[in-house]
Order: structure tokens, then sequence, then C-alpha cells
């Protein structure tokens, strides 16, 4: 997995994790948050040891509730708005349809924050979620998500 360098880091994932787990729709957005701040569900993850392949849960930092909050947040606030920015972002080559549930679920959080959080830095914004997809990929999803999350923090930046 990726480094999880801070409780903002964290935070972050956990969005992630809890917008993947909203995409099924067995529960709302409140009681998934619920969940991850109880401790029910989240704060660790799967790492797979690459010398002999086998997987092992590592707890992660304590997520930082206001910013897991915030993004969830503005997630619910913005879905449609979102959704609609992150689905007019892919191609013919890379059509919408083709986007795995967690790939969307990183560049929903993302562009979450981006909406939420006009005073963070977006070199920091876009790293952090760059950082999640590679814990998940080592293709072309990477690129993804930096191309796409760059593209709407100019888009979103200068409304």
């Amino acid at each position: 997995m990726s480094k999880i360098k801070t409780n903002r880091s964290s935070a972050r994932l956990a969005a992630v994790q809890a917008l993947y787990q909203y995409s099924f729709g067995d529960k709302t957005l409140d009681e998934i948050a619920r969940d991850f701040m109880s401790g029910n569900i989240g704060g660790e993850l799967i790492e797979e040891d690459a010398d002999s392949g086998t997987e092992h849960f590592v707890p992660v930092m304590t997520a930082e509730p206001t910013l897991f909050a915030g993004i969830l947040s503005s997630f619910s606030e913005n879905n449609e708005q979102i959704n609609d920015m992150i689905n007019a972002s892919f191609t013919e080559e890379w059509p919408a349809e083709r986007v795995e549930l967690t790939l969307k679920a990183i560049l929903q959080a993302g562009t979450a924050e981006l909406l939420a959080y006009p005073q963070t830095p977006l070199a920091i914004i876009i790293t952090e979620y760059i950082d999640i997809a590679k814990s998940f990929y080592s293709g072309a999803e990477v690129k993804v998500t930096n191309g796409i999350l760059d593209r709407l923090a100019k888009i979103l930046r200068q409304s």
C-alpha cells in the first residue's frame, strides 16, 4: 500500500473507502460515515508482501474526522455535479463505463475535496489521491487519476 503519511492521508483513504462502499447502495452515506467514525469499519488496509505474495492487514493512522466528514459532506451535497464532471472527463479510448468502482471512488473523493477545500494547495490534494490510486493500481489508472483531478482542479479553481 502507498504511504499513509498523516491522519489527513488516512482521512482521504477512509473517504475513498466510504464512497466505494456507498456505491453498492446498501447504506446511506451517513450510516457509512458513522461506521467509520465509530471504528466499526476502516482503520486498516491490506498489504501484500512482494516476495511471498501473501496479504496481511496493517493498521493505519486514525483519520482526521473533520477532513473525512468534509469530503463526504461535499460529495453528498454535490454528487450529481461531481459524477457529471468525472464522467465527462473520460474519452472514447477510456469510457466512463470502463471505470472500476475503486477508481471512481478515488476520483469522487478527490473532486469533493477540491470543491470543499479551496484553500488546500492543488498539489497536495492531487498527490494524495495519486498515492491512493498507486496503492490499488500499477497501470494506467494512476495516470487517469492524475489527469482527471488535474483537469478538474483547474476548472474548479477558476470559478
